[in-house]
């Protein structure tokens, strides 16, 4: 049994896995419940058949049933040897990945004693150009600082502003408001009635409510409701009046400045533990 039986259900050079084996497994079970599905029909008509008819159907019925019972001893074969197959095919990953981890280690190892040497021989060259290019930076900054003293007591000249404040700094902006002649709906309600030799009213003016339309799909102001109005007694329907009236479309948030963050807190170490120096800061 094992590979050899397995060989002989199979074609010729056939690659054997657990994949087709679980596929022939299933094509036998499809094939057993066909030949199953026969056996019944084949002797419904037993009441009327003749006694030639009735052992012929019986010797097709007997027939189906070898083919069934070969049918399921191949699957039984087949389901005893997938747990050795799955086994090997495991095994064979396993094998396949470590051998790649091997593989990346080995490749790791030579990028970390051979690659990052040049890399770090390379950071140190930039690193250390970078540290003189601080150094100036700070050494102008300090003469700024000091000149800016000076004038506090004696003005000259104006104060010089720093290469922060002119190259590392983004301004700010401030808020923004965009104005325009839109469509709106005025309300106008009356101010208080006059006086009478029997009643005083407190003076109240004439006064408006602008309110934007809405603009529907076809373009056009969406008409507005009227409005009833209580007044001294009375309700007035006040009627709106379509107008453009100059408003505020669109409006921007101020925005604080930005300043990027010193040069001077920069810490650049040495590449190499024995050897190197630090960059910066620098003693």
């Amino acid at each position: 049994m094992g590979i050899n039986f397995l060989e002989k259900l199979f074609p010729a050079k056939t690659i054997i896995t657990s994949a087709i084996i679980r596929a022939e497994i299933a094509e036998r079970e499809s094939e057993i419940g066909r030949l199953t599905a026969e056996i019944g029909p084949k002797l419904a008509a037993i009441a009327t058949m003749t006694d030639a008819e009735h052992v012929k159907a019986e010797a097709d019925v007997a027939a189906t049933r070898r083919a069934i019972d070969r049918l399921d001893a191949r699957i039984a074969h087949l389901q005893s040897e997938l747990p050795a197959v799955l086994a090997a095919e495991e095994a064979a990953a396993r094998a396949t990945a470590d051998a790649a981890l091997r593989a990346r280690a080995q490749e790791c190892r030579k990028a970390n004693e051979k690659e990052a040497a040049k890399l770090l021989a390379a950071y140190d060259e930039h690193a250390n150009a970078i540290g003189d290019i601080i150094a100036k930076l700070k050494a102008i900054d300090a003469e700024r600082a000091e000149i800016n003293a000076s004038l506090k007591s004696n003005t000259v000249c104006e104060t010089v502003a720093s290469y922060s404040d002119i190259h590392r700094t983004t301004p700010g902006t401030e808020a923004t408001e965009q104005r325009a002649k839109v469509p709106c709906w005025v309300y106008r309600y009356p101010g208080s009635p006059r006086d009478t030799e029997e009643t005083k009213y407190q003076f109240e003016a004439p006064r408006e409510e602008v309110r934007r339309a809405t603009i529907g799909p076809d373009g056009k102001p969406v008409p507005a409701g009227n409005e009833i109005y209580h007044y001294y007694g009375r309700e007035l329907i006040i009627v709106p009046t379509l107008e453009k009236r100059e408003m505020v479309v669109s409006r921007t948030r101020p925005q604080p400045p930005r300043y990027e963050h010193p040069l001077d807190d920069v810490r650049l170490p040495p590449g190499f533990a024995k050897t190197g120096k630090w960059h910066w800061p620098r003693s």
